[in-house]
């Protein structure tokens, strides 16, 4: 009787650790964002014009093919525009939208050759966490 009492007890506790998340912590887990190493400067034909452009700032880690992660990174266009994407967007030292503050920084999404780049807010990891605003270069 007193191992069957054993059982179930041992039994219960492993179920309601389970079940309520108390566990020993032993949880991995991770990202399957692949991502460059962060670097300071990058030259990258944002609007598919046939010209690139230079994106310097703290941190530029490239996403994917057309994505690029930025935090505190200034963009000139050709045209002699400044864009800032820091804790907030701007453009000229003007905010562009009314955001809240970019923690992460941004992901940029461009080569759909018409000219424009969709900026999404960066989650902590290197993801898309809001909707896209797009800017024309």
């Amino acid at each position: 009787m007193k191992y069957l009492l054993a059982i179930i007890l041992s039994v219960t506790i492993s179920y309601s650790q389970s079940v309520y998340g108390s566990s020993s912590g032993n949880v991995l887990s991770f990202s399957t964002i692949v991502k460059s190493p962060v670097l300071k400067s990058l030259k990258v034909d944002l609007n598919s014009d046939g010209h690139s452009e230079n994106l310097k700032g703290e941190s530029i880690i490239v996403l994917g093919e057309n994505e690029v992660w930025v935090k505190n990174t200034e963009l000139v266009s050709e045209s002699g525009d400044k864009y800032f994407f820091g804790n907030k967007l701007k453009k000229n030292e003007t905010n562009l939208v009314r955001q809240v503050s970019a923690e992460y920084g941004y992901i940029l999404v461009y080569g759909e050759g018409n000219g424009e780049v969709l900026v999404y807010l960066a989650g902590s990891n290197g993801e898309k966490d809001s909707d896209a605003f797009s800017i024309e270069l």
